[in-house]
């Protein structure tokens, strides 16, 4: 009898534990904040979006060519690097990689390195006819990179023109590989999922075929 209590103590003493893990669980915390994740990917875009309106780009184009070109080289190639280093992260499945973040805003980050472009060349006479504010510019680069054209802004001037086939390309080559990495991860990620869906379900059939196996020699000892 003695073994038979200290054998019921430990099986309340595990219920106990199993109870206390259950209530720890950190899939819970996640599900009482469902916007928290939505609003830190909100918060990168808005800084970025409120710096384009805010950024002195009356001070560059055609008073400072030189440094107007530098300062686009510079801030798009850093976009491009970190892009590509995403694009990496997804194709070799390193686990610390976030691309479901990072890549869109990175993609955002482009948008507005072009738009700003767009608007300090605009202010040269000449070079584009229906863009006169950085909304304008704004608008003009995500039709360009939808291919929507509406015929309401367009590239006159050869710099503009330039500018804006360079767009179509970096959209072509980098933002193109960057939404296929993309859309590769998420599959993969929802995949993953699904296994552990059914594999959970495969186990729990098992288990019960498991405990039902279990009973019936007992019953048919009754039987008999």
């Amino acid at each position: 009898m003695k073994v038979g209590r200290e054998a019921e103590g430990d099986g309340d003493g595990g219920a106990g534990d199993g109870g206390g893990d259950g209530g720890e669980d950190p899939g819970q915390e996640r599900r009482r904040d469902p916007l928290l994740p939505w609003l830190r990917e909100a918060v990168p875009v808005a800084i970025m979006v409120v710096a384009y309106f805010l950024l002195p780009l009356h001070l560059l184009g055609a008073e400072r060519p030189e440094l107007s070109w530098t300062l686009f080289v510079l801030a798009l190639g850093a976009v491009t690097v970190l892009l590509l280093r995403e694009i990496r992260a997804v194709l070799r499945d390193e686990p610390h990689a976030r691309p479901g973040v990072t890549i869109p805003l990175l993609m955002i980050a482009s948008l507005l390195v072009f738009s700003a472009a767009y608007s300090s060349i605009a202010r040269q006479t000449g070079e584009f006819d229906g863009l006169r504010t950085r909304v304008d510019a704004l608008y003009f680069t995500v039709a360009t990179v939808a291919t929507v054209g509406y015929g309401d802004i367009t590239a006159r001037g050869q710099t503009a023109r330039i500018l804006v086939m360079g767009q179509i390309t970096y959209s072509f080559v980098f933002l193109t590989a960057a939404a296929t990495a993309l859309s590769r991860r998420l599959r993969r990620a929802l995949g993953e999922r699904q296994g552990g869906g059914l594999l959970h379900g495969g186990a729990a059939r098992r288990g019960g075929g498991q405990h039902g196996g279990g009973d019936q020699p007992e019953g048919g000892a009754r039987r008999r």
